[in-house]
């Protein structure tokens, strides 16, 4: 039995317990009870003292790319295959380190997250759960050989649905398909659809079939409407909105955006070294993406949280980056974005049973910070502790 004791908690956060500051029971990887602090037994228990320190439900990631480090692409491209599942699970553990027990990958080259997963599922190695989509689908499309083998092409109704069985053979949790054209492709034109209506309605109808909910790289206005006609589940970036963008949203039970602030920022921040297509289509989408942001805001759409993590150096783990933008730019305060990255993102990406919120009978998985995260984003950066299902994890 592990006692959190006198731990400030977050009240959005936390369930069927009212008082400011409480002790969290955990036995058996599970939250068996919350009670008035310093009153829990704890003469069998190991203690972990947590005055002065905010409990928060460990942070769900909603959009990274294990498979990706922010190196020069065409290198990343030729390295070996298990060199870099290596360095995709110690990317994961960079993540955990810093309070994201769960992270979605949304694309790798040939599938390698997949098994990673895996190896974290049967409690082989300490990371972060992983939800994995493997390889995108996507249509023949300008720039989809610039990151090697994380496309698999599809260009009919039929190629789709054969691709989402086989991503479902081989073990994904989320089907991921290119919406429309990418910041960081080559010749790819961010605000355009790239494929057919009705053929990403037969990857929806496919995925639905096997169970699993669909993820579409999204930025612009016609390609988001067509997502949510089709029931995509989670919008990925969500650019380029316009009013109806946001009444659809707001009228919509099964689709959801995911933005991500992060890369636009970092190509219009830190130039240097990158890609000038990176930097000149950051710079013609980011106002848009503020107002749209703002607007969702404004019409309490429910909106789910990611960093687009691996397309930029240094960004796993580094989700204060994310965290920032919101809060300075867009105009989320820190609570609500502590919302987006917990309960918010657990709902949206269906784990809310087990995760999103401090609730007895939901998994130990939680962090802690000195400060208050809640009201100061910049608290963030002050970890103190990181629980996985009920195990500490060094820092």
């Amino acid at each position: 039995m592990l006692v959190l004791r006198n731990a400030r908690l977050v009240p959005q956060l936390t369930e069927g317990f009212s008082d400011q500051f409480g002790d969290v029971i955990i036995e058996n990887g599970l939250i068996q009870e919350i009670k008035p602090a310093k009153t829990a037994n704890i003469t069998a228990a190991e203690v972990i003292d947590l005055t002065g320190k905010t409990l928060i439900p460990g942070l769900i990631e909603a959009h990274l790319h294990l498979d990706l480090c922010g190196m020069d692409v065409f290198e990343e491209n030729v390295q070996q295959e298990s060199y870099r599942v290596m360095r995709a699970l110690r990317l994961a553990q960079d993540n955990l380190r810093m309070g994201y027990t769960t992270v979605r990958d949304v694309g790798d080259r040939n599938n390698i997250v997949i098994g990673i997963a895996r190896a974290v599922k049967e409690g082989l190695v300490m990371a972060p759960d992983i939800l994995a989509s493997g390889m995108i689908l996507s249509p023949t499309e300008a720039g989809n050989d610039y990151f090697g083998d994380m496309y698999a092409e599809c260009d009919s109704n039929d190629a789709y649905t054969k691709a989402v069985r086989r991503q479902y053979q081989l073990g994904a949790d989320w089907i991921k398909i290119m919406g429309t054209g990418s910041v960081m492709n080559p010749g790819g034109v961010p605000g355009s659809p790239v494929l057919y209506e009705e053929e990403l309605a037969a990857a929806c109808r496919a995925a639905d079939y096997v169970g699993l909910p669909v993820a579409v790289h999204c930025h612009g206005t016609e390609g988001i409407k067509m997502c949510i006609r089709c029931g995509v589940r989670t919008v990925e970036h969500s650019t380029i909105m316009d009013d109806e963008c946001i009444r659809m949203y707001q009228n919509a039970d099964r689709s959801f955006p995911v933005p991500t602030l992060s890369p636009l920022v970092n190509f219009i921040e830190n130039p240097e070294g990158k890609p000038a297509h990176y930097v000149e289509k950051s710079k013609q989408m980011a106002e848009v993406m503020f107002e749209g942001l703002r607007a969702l805001r404004k019409s309490k759409v429910k909106i789910g949280w990611g960093t687009d993590a691996g397309v930029y150096s240094g960004s796993h783990g580094n989700g204060l980056y994310e965290f920032r933008a919101r809060v300075n730019l867009a105009g989320f305060t820190p609570l609500e974005c502590l919302i987006q990255a917990t309960k918010n993102n657990a709902e949206i990406l269906n784990i809310s049973d087990t995760v999103g919120t401090i609730a007895c009978g939901k998994r130990a998985n939680l962090a802690a910070f000195d400060g208050k995260p809640d009201e100061d984003i910049e608290a963030l950066r002050q970890i103190a502790l990181v629980l996985k299902k009920g195990e500490s994890v060094p820092l």
